[in-house]
C-alpha cells in the first residue's frame, strides 16, 4: 500500500512526528513500512516565473513571444499556447532543465527568435493531461521559487506491507486510524454531510440482488449533468504520487476515494443501463463480456456481475464493462458502492488471471458500513470537479443488515496471556484509540464492540494481540518458557520416518523429493485407471501444465522420472527413496481427498560400484529384498511376512511380492516391467519398493527390547535339502519355528542351487540353524536329538530328501 505524507496530514495530526518515528511506529505495530522514498523532486529544476509582457511573433501567426522574470533575470520565451497573457505566475524551464518525460530543455531557436528555454503544460511536467494551455499558478508564489516547493510538490512515500486480515489498511484513512491510536493523535473523516438526502433518486432507478450471498450491500448515487473533462492539478498529483494514471475527473474522482477510503467504487454511464436498473447475479453459463481493457472473457455461473435489465456490465468487485464505459459525451452517472463476499471474488480474479486495486480489497474484506459514506464522497467531488446535480438520496439494498457480536475481555486473562500487567483502564483507552466500543464489566472485564471495519476482531485473543499492538512489544519482557526435563515421544509417523531415514542413507540410498504433480498418462499406469477415468487421481483446476495436472497417487512414477534424468546424464547406478504424500480421490466430489504417507525405494545398476578388485553383477529383486529386511528388523515390524501374489501390470510376474503384517497389507515389491519402462524411456531394469508408512508406524514396536549378550557359545548344525521347485522357503522356515524349541537361536538361508547334478524340478537348499542355551554350553547329545527329529519331520511333510556329499 502507497501512502504518502502530504495526503496522510489531511486526516491525522502528525505535528512533531518525523517520517522516521511515523514508519517506526507502524512497523513496531504490524504495518511494516518497507521503503520510504522521496517524490516530487523531479519538477527541482523548474521555477516560477511571471509574464511581463506578451507581443506577437514576427514569423508565426499562431506563437508569441512572452518576457518572463525569472527572479534572476528577464527572458524572451517563445510560446504557442492560447491562454498566455501578461501578469500571470507561470512553470518556466530554462536550458538544463529535465522535464518528467525524460527531455532535457536546451535553447531553441524557433522561426529565427532565440528562445532559452520553456512556458509548461501540466502535461510537460507530469502533473495531468491537460495540454491545452499553459499552466497558470496561483498567486501570491514568490517568483524564482522552484516548482516543487511552490506547489508542494515535495513529499515523502511510505509503502506499507498490508497483512491478509488487515483490509481496512488499505487506505489513507486505514493508515490513518492507525497512526491515530499508536501516537494518540487526533484523527477525523472527511466532511460528506454537504451530499443530499431524500428519496427522489427511488423514481429513477433501482437495484435488485439476486445472490444475497455474495452481495450482502449495493448502493448507488445519481449525478445528473455532469461534464467529463480532465482532473484538476491536485487531484492528478494525489493520484500520480501512488502510482494511478489519471484518466478523467470523474474516474479520477472514484480511484482518489478508493485509495481515501478503501472503498471501490464504479461509475456507470447511466445513459446506456437498459431498464434504467441494477440487476446484481450470477454469470449465466457461456455468457460473454468485454471488460474495460478490451478483453472479451468467458464468464462461469460461480461469478458475480453487475447487469443491468438486459446484459451484464461489470464483473462485480474486479472491472467494469466496456458497454458501460464513462465517455467524453457521458452527460449522467450511475455510481456504485458495493460490498462483496471475498471468496467469490478471490475465485473468479484467479479464475480469469484479473486483478486490480478493487478485486485486491475485495477479497480482503471492505467495511460494510463504509458504502455510503464512500458514495457520499465521491458524489461530493464529482458535483465539484464535473458540475452537474446529485439526485437527492441513494439506492440502499441491504438485504441483512449487519449484526456484530461483542466480545468480553478478561483484563487478568489478558495480563497472564502477554506477560506484562495490563490495567482495565489502559484496556479501555486503547480500545477507544483503535475505534472499538468498549464498557467496563465488572473489575476484571470489559465488553468490547469491534466496528464494522475489523471483521478480522471475532475472539478474546485477537483483542489481546491488539493491546499487544498498541502498548508496544517492546514492553512485553522476554522470557524462558518452562521445558519439561522428560524427554517427549515422537507422534505420529516422526519417529518411524526419521528411522527409515538412518537405515536407508546407511544403506546408501540418497533421499529425493519430487512433485506432488504428474501427468495423467504416468498416474494412469499405476492407479489401474484410464487416463480419462473420473477416479484416475485428484484433478487440478489450473495445472502448472499438462505433465502435472494430476495430484499423485503413487510416489513410484516420482522415482521413475527421477531415474530417467539422471540416466540421461549417464548416472547409471541410483539408490533412490522418497517419503511423501499420496492422495486418493473421494468418490464424492463435495469430500477432500484422502491423503496417505507412503515410501517409495528404487534401486537399479550395479549392486556395487566397479572395482579392479572384482566386477560387480547388475542389482536384482532379492537385493531390494534384503533392504525390505533390515527395514523390518530395524523398526521392529510385528509378524511381518511376504507372500506371492499376481503382479500388477506394471511389475513382472514371478518378481513380485505384497507385504504383510499379520493380514494388514503394507506394501509391495518387486521388478518393473519392460512395458512401463519404456514408458519412461530407460533401458535398464529396476526395482521398487512402495510402503504405507501409515500402517508401518500401527506395527512397528517403538520399545527397544533388552536382550543381554549371550554368556555361552553357540553350535550350528546344517542341512542340504532337495526340495520341488515350488516349495518356498518361507514354508521351511515357518515348519521350524512352529516347533518352538527355545534352544533354536536363528534360522538362516545359506545356498540356494538348482541344476546338474540336483534332478530338473528339483532344487538344492541349504539351511543352517543356530543352537545357544542361555545356561550352560551345548553338548552334540543335547543338540542331535533335536536337530534328528526336526530334519525328519521336514523330510516327511515336504516329501524332501537329503543332497549327497
Amino acid at each position: 500500500m502507497k501512502i504518502t505524507i502530504n495526503w496522510l496530514k489531511e486526516y491525522v495530526d502528525l505535528t512533531g512526528l518525523s517520517v522516521e518515528e511515523l514508519a517506526q511506529g507502524l512497523t513496531m505495530a504490524g504495518l511494516e513500512v518497507e521503503a520510504v522514498l522521496p517524490i516530487g523532486r523531479e519538477l527541482e529544476s523548474l521555477i516560477v516565473g511571471k509574464i511581463l509582457e506578451v507581443r506577437n511573433h514576427p514569423q508565426a501567426d499562431r506563437l508569441t513571444v512572452c518576457r518572463v522574470d525569472t527572479g534572476r533575470e528577464t527572458l524572451d520565451l517563445v510560446c504557442g499556447a492560447p491562454n498566455v497573457r501578461p501578469e500571470i505566475l507561470v512553470p518556466v524551464a530554462l536550458p538544463g532543465a529535465c522535464l518528467p518525460s525524460g527531455m532535457e530543455v536546451q535553447v531553441a531557436t524557433i522561426r529565427g527568435i532565440i528562445s532559452p528555454g520553456m512556458i509548461c503544460s501540466e502535461k510537460e511536467m507530469g502533473l495531468s493531461e491537460d495540454h491545452s494551455g499553459i499552466m497558470i499558478l496561483p498567486e501570491g508564489i514568490s517568483v524564482g521559487l522552484p516548482i516543487s516547493q511552490a506547489l508542494v510538490l515535495e513529499d515523502t512515500l511510505l509503502e506499507v506491507n498490508v497483512t491478509p486480515n488487515r483490509g481496512d489498511c488499505l487506505s489513507h484513512i486505514g493508515i490513518a486510524r492507525e497512526v491515530s491510536a499508536i501516537f494518540n493523535r487526533s484523527f477525523t473523516y472527511p466532511d460528506t454531510s454537504a451530499a443530499p438526502s431524500g428519496r427522489k433518486i427511488e423514481e429513477e432507478t433501482s437495484v435488485t440482488i439476486l445472490a444475497p450471498e455474495l452481495c450482502p450491500r449495493y448502493v448507488a448515487r445519481l449525478i445528473r449533468g455532469v461534464t467529463i473533462g480532465p482532473s484538476p492539478a491536485w487531484l492528478s498529483r494525489r493520484l500520480l504520487s501512488v502510482g494511478i494514471r489519471s484518466i478523467n475527473n470523474v474516474v479520477d474522482v472514484t480511484n482518489f476515494v478508493l485509495m481515501e477510503l478503501g472503498q471501490p467504487l464504479h461509475s456507470f454511464d447511466f445513459d446506456t443501463l437498459s431498464g434504467r436498473r441494477i440487476v446484481v447475479r450470477q454469470a449465466e453459463s457461456g455468457e460473454r463480456m468485454t471488460t474495460l481493457d478490451g478483453q472479451e472473457r468467458d464468464l462461469t455461473p460461480e461469478m458475480l456481475v453487475i447487469a443491468d435489465g438486459e446484459k451484464g456490465v461489470a464483473l462485480a468487485g474486479i472491472m467494469g464493462g466496456l458497454n458501460t464505459e464513462i465517455k467524453d459525451t457521458t452527460k449522467n452517472i450511475l455510481l456504485e458502492s458495493a460490498c462483496f463476499e471475498p471468496r467469490c471474488i478471490r475465485r473468479t480474479a484467479k479464475n480469469l488471471g484479473l486483478s486490480s486495486e478493487a478485486s485486491m480489497r475485495f477479497e480482503r474484506g471492505v467495511d460494510i458500513e463504509g458504502a455510503i459514506r464512500a458514495a457520499d464522497r465521491a458524489a461530493l467531488l464529482i458535483r465539484e470537479l464535473a458540475g452537474g446535480e446529485i439526485v437527492p438520496g441513494w439506492i440502499d439494498a441491504f438485504p441483512k443488515p449487519l449484526r456484530i457480536e461483542p466480545i468480553s475481555l478478561n483484563t487478568h486473562k489478558t495480563s497472564r496471556f502477554l506477560g506484562v500487567e495490563v490495567p482495565t483502564e489502559e484496556v479501555i483507552d486503547i480500545s477507544r484509540r483503535l475505534g472499538l466500543a468498549a464498557a467496563l464489566q465488572d473489575k476484571d472485564s470489559v465488553l468490547i464492540t469491534p466496528p464494522s471495519f475489523r471483521p478480522d476482531l471475532t475472539r478474546p485473543v485477537d483483542l489481546m494481540e491488539e493491546i499487544a499492538r498498541l502498548i508496544g512489544y517492546d514492553r512485553i519482557p522476554a522470557t524462558i518458557p518452562n521445558i519439561s526435563s522428560t524427554s517427549r515421544q515422537e507422534v505420529g509417523t516422526i519417529s518411524v520416518r526419521r528411522k527409515i531415514r538412518e537405515i536407508l542413507t546407511g544403506l546408501g540410498f540418497d533421499e529425493i523429493i519430487t512433485y506432488s504433480f504428474i501427468s495423467e498418462k504416468f498416474n494412469s499406469i499405476f492407479s489401474g485407471a484410464e487416463p480419462a477415468a473420473p477416479l484416475n487421481g485428484v484433478r487440478i483446476r489450473n495445472p502448472i501444465s499438462e505433465d502435472q495436472s494430476i495430484m499423485r497417487s503413487s510416489l513410484l512414477p516420482g522415482l521413475l522420472e527421477a531415474m530417467s534424468r539422471n540416466w540421461a546424464q549417464r548416472n547409471l547406478n541410483l539408490r533412490l527413496f522418497e517419503l511423501g504424500v499420496v492422495f486418493t480421490p473421494s468418490a464424492d466430489s463435495e469430500t477432500l481427498p484422502k491423503e496417505t504417507n507412503r515410501l517409495g525405494v528404487l534401486w537399479t545398476g550395479r549392486r556395487n560400484p566397479e572395482s579392479h578388485y572384482f566386477k560387480s553383477e547388475g542389482v536384482d529383486f532379492y537385493d531390494l529384498k534384503g533392504v525390505l529386511e533390515n527395514l523390518v528388523d530395524f523398526l521392529k515390524i510385528n509378524e511381518f511376512s511376504v507372500r506371492e501374489a499376481d503382479a500388477p501390470s506394471y511389475f513382472v510376474p514371478g518378481q513380485y511380492i505384497r507385504c504383510y503384517s499379520s493380514d494388514d497389507l503394507l506394501g509391495e515389491m518387486g521388478e518393473i516391467s519392460s512395458q512401463v519402462r519404456s514408458q519412461f524411456d530407460l533401458k535398464e531394469t529396476a526395482c521398487l519398493l512402495d510402503l504405507d508408512i501409515d500402517q508401518v508406524s500401527l506395527k512397528a514396536t517403538d520399545v527397544p527390547q533388552f536382550k543381554p549378550w549371550p554368556r555361552y557359545p553357540e553350535t550350528t548344525r546344517d542341512m542340504a535339502l532337495i526340495l520341488d521347485n515350488p516349495i518356498l522357503w518361507k514354508e521351511i522356515r515357518d515348519e521350524i519355528l512352529s516347533l518352538k524349541e527355545p534352544l533354536i537361536e536363528e534360522i538362516e538361508l545359506f545356498d540356494l542351487y538348482s541344476g546338474k547334478p540336483i534332478p530338473a524340478g528339483k532344487k538344492n537348499l541349504g539351511v543352517r540353524i543356530h543352537y545357544r542355551s542361555n545356561d550352560k554350553t551345548l553338548s552334540d547329545e543335547q543338540v542331535n536329538p533335536i536337530q534328528e527329529d526336526l530334519l525328519n519331520r521336514i523330510l516327511k511333510k515336504f516329501g524332501a530328501t537329503l543332497r549327497e556329499k
